[in-house]
């Protein structure tokens, strides 16, 4: 009789805790579920510009929008560029989010194609967040020319203004030339910088008409045109000073340059040619033992590169004797 008492209080306990169950299934299913919710969506987002904003319109679906922003917004957005959506919605009373895939959302074709990325319920699935990203922004949209092209004409600088989506910039130095073809030609190669400006001093080697050349370029490597400088006009004058004059007096040949400084004991890039001057700064021929290696340096005083020597050993392309 005892065991029938514990099997009947089991029972009893089994069947109460179903009948909760029960209840509070029952309880769940007195809400409606949500049908397809249906969401418009209208971006002004555009390449090159800072900021923006998305609206998001219900079409149907027994919810209601409560917000709307953008997870990935940058201070500039560039071309493939793609805006991340977040939406977040409220189930009206009386009705709960029973779906949460892709299948709960149609997106209207009357606005902004957008992408489906995730979803999912929250709160007893009164809420719903929804994440979506826009096509990827037209890199046409932004504006990457560079304006404020100008020479520092004291100093064969060339200067532009900053542009405010530039990841970094390509200049490069180009010359007049009215002998032949079309007259215009580039000197030396594409340089990318950082900043605003670049130094082609080193490089205004002739007399001539001189103009240089930008192109800005994004953090996605989208780059606008070529935008191009008034000329410079240069005179023999103005090439001693920008890239300092070679002297010469009773003890030997040597370099001024253009703040008037000259090399003592080592090694100097001029006009895209090396050369070795002394202690004292004169411009030195012959053999130059240097950092354990032999090069060589002709009568004009410039190191020979990848070729022989006149008494018959051969230099590489770094100028080194090979041994």
């Amino acid at each position: 009789m005892r065991k029938t008492g514990i099997f009947a209080v089991i029972v009893g306990l089994a069947l109460a805790m179903t009948a909760s169950v029960s209840f509070l299934s029952f309880a769940k299913e007195e809400r409606d579920p949500v049908d397809t919710i249906e969401l418009s969506f209208y971006s002004d987002i555009k390449a090159g510009e800072a900021g923006g904003k998305v609206d998001v319109t219900l079409n149907s679906g027994q919810c209601s929008v409560s917000s709307v922003d953008i997870v990935n917004e940058r201070e500039y957005w560039l071309g493939g560029d793609k805006p991340k959506v977040e939406v977040w919605l409220s189930a009206d009373r009386g009705y709960y989010f029973k779906k949460s895939g892709k299948s709960a959302f149609h997106f209207s074709e009357n606005g902004d194609k957008v992408h489906y990325v995730s979803s999912s319920s929250k709160n007893d699935k009164e809420e719903l967040k929804l994440t979506v990203t826009l096509e990827k922004l037209d890199k046409e949209d932004a504006d990457l020319s560079v304006s404020g092209l100008a020479w520092d004409e004291d100093r064969g600088i060339a200067n532009w203004d900053y542009q405010d989506i530039a990841q970094y910039y390509r200049v490069r130095l180009c010359h007049r030339n009215t002998g032949s073809g079309n007259g215009e030609e580039g000197i030396g190669p594409v340089y990318t910088v950082k900043e605003n400006s670049f130094d082609f001093s080193g490089e205004i080697s002739n007399t001539g008409s001189y103009y240089f050349k930008v192109k800005a370029v994004d953090a996605r490597n989208n780059s606008g045109s070529w935008d191009e400088s008034p000329y410079m006009e240069i005179d023999e004058e103005d090439i001693i000073r920008f890239s300092g004059q070679w002297m010469q007096d009773s003890k030997g040949w040597w370099f001024r340059n253009p703040d008037g400084s000259y090399t003592k004991k080592g090694w100097q890039c001029i006009r895209s040619k090396w050369y070795f001057f002394d202690e004292a700064g004169y411009m030195k021929t012959g053999w130059i033992p240097w950092g354990g290696k032999l090069y060589y340096c002709g009568d004009n005083g410039s190191m020979l590169v990848s070729t022989i020597t006149p008494d018959g050993f051969a230099v590489g392309a770094d100028g080194a004797r090979i041994n």
